[in-house]
């Protein structure tokens, strides 16, 4: 690891530099060659588009430590620069630059190693805006830290996000002006050969009902599945989680358990496989109606126009039709 006090270039005007300027240098094909942690500590790891509460798309994997391992280790999975790390007053969130196009971030670093943690700071910058310059260097199997996890799921994150090779949604407006979003990319498929195969091989929750892929967008056209907003309006100031306006969530998980999640709701609703109203989402094109884990149930059904009809009741079963009045009406 060294410690560098570099800028990117820019000209005189203080114009943002064009990509091939900033310190890492250009590579578009990164790939990684240490795995970023000791995976026999690992449980299981969720992978992009997991539905969360207080998310409107989760942008990076989700990986989860085994009860009786108190924390693992974290390390660089390729060369790279550390070019900013944020500090919450719980955790840290480093980000750092494997080359001009590609950005890897990790969220939820309980113990970084001290020439990370020294350099923390309260707020964070664009990936790829300005190219920010170099602080620390870390070569492929370095040691960023340590981590035991958030506290309420022991899990951290880990992401990873290329400039181009956009994610496309079926609403690219509602998402691509959020950064992290429009450039999430599936962090274990940077890998190759044995250590691609034993992360996919920890891809759940398990046992898997659902085919095995890192996954991303949700949404299917023509059914339920996927993001739904409260407004046709497509806000020029992109929200960046769970708001009034914000979406609802209709997906099902590795493990075959539909999850819905709306608005500011912190509560996950779930309807778990093998449940008699679990239907895959991806394949209703009409409306079903699903008795939630949490009580009460969601009818769903889809209109001609392409907008969803929503029914949610706290309590009681599914009823025979879709109720005439009482629904709220949902925009992709």
């Amino acid at each position: 690891i060294s410690a560098l006090l570099l800028a990117c270039g820019g000209d005189s005007e203080g114009e943002p530099p064009p990509l091939s300027a900033c310190d890492t240098g250009s590579n578009p094909n990164v790939t990684f060659t240490a795995s970023f942690t000791d995976l026999d500590g690992i449980e299981h790891i969720e992978p992009l588009g997991e539905i969360q509460a207080f998310h409107n798309f989760s942008e990076h994997t989700y990986v989860f430590i085994k009860a009786d391992v108190p924390e693992v280790p974290v390390y660089a999975p390729t060369d790279m620069d550390l070019v900013n790390v944020t500090f919450d007053g719980t955790d840290y969130q480093p980000m750092f630059r494997a080359s001009c196009e590609v950005v890897i971030r990790f969220g939820h670093i309980t113990n970084p190693i001290a020439a990370i943690r020294n350099l923390a700071t309260n707020q964070g910058i664009s990936m790829f805006e300005g190219q920010p310059p170099t602080l620390l260097k870390f070569s492929a199997g370095d040691l960023i830290g340590t981590t035991s996890g958030t506290v309420q799921a022991k899990s951290f994150d880990f992401g990873v996000y290329h400039s181009e090779r956009p994610l496309t949604f079926l609403n690219n407006d509602r998402f691509h002006p959020v950064e992290t979003f429009k450039y999430a990319s599936c962090p274990y498929d940077y890998y190759t050969g044995d250590l691609r195969n034993q992360m996919y091989d920890l891809f759940g929750p398990k046992p898997l009902a659902q085919p095995l892929s890192c996954r991303g967008p949700r949404g299917k056209a023509g059914t339920i599945a996927g993001t739904w907003f409260v407004t046709v309006e497509v806000f020029s100031t992109p929200y960046f989680g769970q708001t009034e306006f914000s979406p609802l969530h209709v997906a099902t998980t590795l493990n075959g358990t539909v999850k819905i999640v709306r608005g500011t709701e912190s509560t996950v609703h779930r309807v778990l496989f093998g449940a008699p109203t679990n239907v895959d989402p991806e394949e209703l094109t009409t409306g079903h109606c699903y008795e939630v884990n949490s009580g009460g149930y969601f009818y769903f059904q889809l209109q001609p126009d392409g907008t969803l009809h929503v029914v949610r009741e706290t309590v009681g079963s599914c009823p025979l039709e879709f109720p005439s009045s009482g629904f709220r009406v949902y925009y992709r």
